[in-house]
């Protein structure tokens, strides 16, 4: 496509809005596939006008160094002059990484704590032995957050529907009947309810001890992590004048809660994303 002057200023105030507010909702928690839904239900347009997104193309802007005013020159490379044949550089030839190259879309420290939560991701999924970070998020909001406490791998959601035909939701290990037949991780299942309820709880008590928190974020605040020093300016946003939470809500909760961690005594360990860690005990055992 083209791109005549009178019509460049509206698609690059028009990308620049949409990489921004991308970049917003991914760091206050929401994965590329749970933003496809929200920019195609708002109606937000893309470079050509229309309005489907796919997540592959939301996550090449958000990785995309150009929109933060760099440049890497050489990425690809031609293999075949004759048929002018190109590849992507892996090594063969020299790239150049450019520093202000060119007017930046988005502010470079916003980009960077994109990156460094791309990364948290990354391990995340490492550590927990999962492929997703969370799917339909608006049916599913605790997917991939509930964790075993025992060998560590991520809790899924089952239906459990009773004699009088009530389906309650409950969450159980992943590798307690992995294989067919075998029973293995011996962890409790948890009812969604009781990590609602613990969810609440949890950020309630970081409320009302709102002063001695405020001392440690001060103190994370001089961390040289971009995306560690961003939290902790969140949380101090979002607690100054919060009220306590009487139940939970999805964006909320995807904005602060890292995971919920299940113990075999019924011990439930809410943790945040600014690495607090608060104890709640499952009486519901």
């Amino acid at each position: 496509m083209v791109l005549c002057e009178s019509n460049y200023s509206g698609w690059l105030s028009r990308k620049g809005q949409a990489l921004l507010t991308q970049a917003l909702k991914f760091l206050c928690g929401k994965t590329l596939d749970y933003i496809k839904r929200i920019f195609e239900r708002e109606g937000v347009k893309k470079w050509d006008g229309g309005t489907k997104w796919q997540a592959s193309t939301l996550i090449s802007m958000l990785e995309n160094e150009k929109y933060k005013g760099d440049a890497i020159l050489q990425k690809s490379y031609t293999v075949d002059f004759l048929t002018k044949k190109r590849a992507m550089n892996q090594g063969e030839i020299q790239k150049f990484y450019i520093e202000d190259d060119h007017e930046a879309l988005i502010e470079p420290w916003i980009w960077e704590c994109v990156q460094l939560e791309i990364q948290r991701r990354k391990k995340y999924l490492e550590e927990h032995g999962t492929n997703s970070y969370s799917h339909n998020t608006e049916s599913n909001p605790f997917a991939s957050k509930i964790v075993c406490g025992l060998c560590n791998k991520v809790c899924s959601r089952k239906g459990w529907q009773s004699r009088s035909g009530v389906t309650r939701k409950v969450w159980q290990c992943s590798e307690q009947y992995k294989v067919k037949g075998v029973f293995g991780c011996g962890n409790h299942h948890v009812e969604e309810s009781t990590l609602e309820k613990a969810f609440v709880m949890a950020w309630n008590v970081v409320l009302e001890n709102k002063e001695y928190f405020w001392q440690k974020w001060e103190e994370q605040k001089k961390s040289e992590n971009l995306l560690e020093a961003y939290r902790v300016v969140d949380f101090q946003n979002i607690v100054e004048d919060a009220k306590s939470l009487e139940k939970m809500e999805t964006n909320f909760m995807l904005r602060v809660l890292d995971h919920i961690k299940v113990f075999e005594d019924g011990t439930l360990m809410v943790v945040f994303l600014d690495g607090t860690e608060i104890e709640c005990k499952n009486d519901e055992e």
